[in-house]
């Protein structure tokens, strides 16, 4: 008998897994301001070729440029993830320009682990690590996700259902 539970749940991380770069940001952009004001005061210009003086003096607006595309491919790697889980499946999809798809079956799922750091409990967030034994992805981790423990229970409850259907049991 199938499942007539077609349902999909679809997860994506949230941007605060970009913290560690959000907050360099918070600290580059003063020094980069100090930075600019140094360079202008300090700046022997005997000793800089007339050609190199204006790419010197802008230095501080490159780094800020190339900061910038840094932040911008985080902030987009993050977008561009996306989990679903089917009453078959669990997939991960991943990749800006080239796009990887993974599939893992639902009766492959061994065990889970549910991490909450003080940061993301603050937002109702956590990281659900899930262990399994399929063979290209041992440890499957859903980093930043709303409400893990629901997810968790969910997914529980379509494994073992998973299992029941296909007749698969667990042997270690």
């Amino acid at each position: 008998m199938k499942n007539s539970n077609k349902r999909t749940i679809k997860l994506k991380p949230s941007q605060l897994v970009n913290l560690p770069v959000f907050l360099l940001g918070v600290l580059l952009i003063p020094g980069l301001f100090l930075l600019d004001k140094l360079i202008k005061r300090y700046l022997p210009t005997d000793f800089v070729p007339d050609k190199f003086e204006p790419y010197i003096l802008n230095l501080p607006v490159y780094l800020a440029v190339l900061f910038a595309v840094y932040l911008g491919y985080h902030m987009l790697k993050i977008y561009c993830l996306r989990y679903e889980i089917s009453s078959e499946e669990l997939r991960y999809y991943s990749g800006i320009l080239r796009r990887k798809h993974e599939f893992i079956e639902l009766y492959r799922l061994k065990d889970y682990r549910i991490d909450r750091p003080l940061i993301y409990r603050l937002f109702g967030l956590g990281n659900l690590t899930i262990y399994t034994s399929d063979k290209t992805t041992p440890v499957f981790k859903m980093e930043a996700i709303a409400n893990p423990k629901n997810i968790y229970k969910t997914l529980r409850d379509l494994v073992e259902q998973n299992r029941r259907e296909k007749h698969v049991f667990e042997v270690d």
